[in-house]
């Protein structure tokens, strides 16, 4: 059939097509208008999160997982913004947004179940090549809108989901996703405390010893010795104190691991050195004389506590301000408003779309009728 035999049966029909057209497109329109359930949507868009560098006594840590992949750092990897979606999509969130919106009563459902199912299908994500996630919240009405729905409350809820889904994003990301600084400042703060409670005892133990005896202070050489002493004991400290934090995340063949082991055998070796018959430059504690190594014996003790204190202080402090730092927060670039008009359906373009299939429709109907009738004529 060519072109004119197309045109020609379509404006004999013209009427009858045109009529039917007209007639569906106001039929479709109403249903659209007074049957068809609304839909509002609210949106919220989400930057990337910030991946922040590392300053804490975690960094450390991390040039000991490497060969993990990176797996283990010193601070926690911030998530992602897909890790961001899925924790949106979980429902450890759904059930944050309807036990705060009491949605199981404003959903009409008899069962948490039930709501969580129904939130999760009004919730989209969509997520760009710059990692920025957009939330989108459809609500939607029952079917005959106009008696039935109430649209002011409709456009609140879909903002309040969208506003409560960010508020969960944030109180998850505070509560739940423990650092490595802040567990490395939860071993800290009890280490403090235990030098601290050992620092005190040995003071007294010094003082009574003093009056005892009335010996007042050591020799230079053997002040030096004990500071010597201090500070290799000091280090020994925080070598096995780093190995402790990274135990649990390598295993005992990692590199670093292994690095800081053997260093840690040869700093005790060094600090045996003092207790033995001869040291190069130092006066050994055993070559002290018996009441001054009694004293000297809690000189050093002293003093090495009050070195490692010192050393677990500064340590502390970092890990406090690195937690600070590490606490992921939910940057918007775009706050959830209150939506203005209805997303779906949208009126007159759905109209006029039902409108061309039915005229398109049609129209295949007669030219199919007229050219089974050319061929039937043309047969006979």
């Amino acid at each position: 059939m060519d072109f004119h035999s197309i045109l020609h049966t379509i404006l004999i029909n013209w009427k009858r097509i045109t009529s039917v057209t007209i007639l569906s497109t106001v039929i479709l329109f109403l249903i659209l208008l007074f049957v068809y359930p609304v839909t509002y949507t609210s949106s919220v868009t989400i930057l990337p999160p910030e991946r922040k560098k590392d300053f804490g006594l975690g960094s450390l840590l991390s040039i000991g997982s490497n060969d993990l992949g990176g797996i283990s750092s010193g601070m926690m990897t911030i998530a992602s913004s897909e890790m961001y979606i899925q924790i949106m999509k979980s429902r450890t969130l759904s059930e944050f947004v309807i036990n705060k919106l009491n949605l199981e009563e404003k959903f009409d459902v008899d069962s948490k179940e039930k709501a969580i199912s129904k939130l999760q299908k009004m919730i989209s994500f969509d997520l760009n090549k710059e990692g920025i996630v957009k939330l989108s919240v459809d609500v939607t009405s029952d079917i005959f809108p106009q008696i039935t729905a109430n649209r002011d409350s409709l456009k609140t809820l879909a903002k309040e989901i969208a506003k409560t889904f960010i508020d969960g994003l944030n109180y998850f990301n505070n509560s739940k996703l423990s650092t490595k600084s802040k567990n490395t400042r939860i071993y800290l703060e009890q280490q403090l405390k235990e030098t601290k409670v050992q620092l005190d005892s040995l003071e007294t133990e010094l003082v009574k010893f003093q009056q005892k005896y009335k010996t007042i202070s050591l020799s230079d050489q053997m002040k030096s010795s004990l500071e010597a002493a201090a500070k290799l004991k000091s280090e020994i400290t925080r070598i096995e104190i780093e190995m402790s934090l990274l135990k649990n995340d390598v295993t005992e063949e990692n590199k670093y691991y292994n690095t800081l082991q053997k260093q840690l055998e040869e700093l005790k070796k060094q600090y045996n050195k003092f207790d033995t018959d001869r040291i190069d430059y130092l006066l050994s504690f055993k070559n002290a004389p018996e009441l001054g190594q009694q004293l000297s014996s809690l000189f050093r003790e002293i003093r090495i506590q009050n070195e490692i204190y010192v050393m677990l202080q500064q340590l502390y402090y970092k890990e406090k301000i690195q937690e600070k730092r590490d606490t992921p927060s939910v940057d918007i670039l775009d706050e959830p408003t209150l939506p203005e008009s209805q997303s779906s359906p949208r009126l007159f373009f759905s109209s006029f779309i039902g409108g061309m299939f039915v005229f398109l429709g049609l129209s295949a109907f007669y030219l199919f009728r007229n050219s089974k009738l050319l061929q039937a004529k043309n047969s006979a």
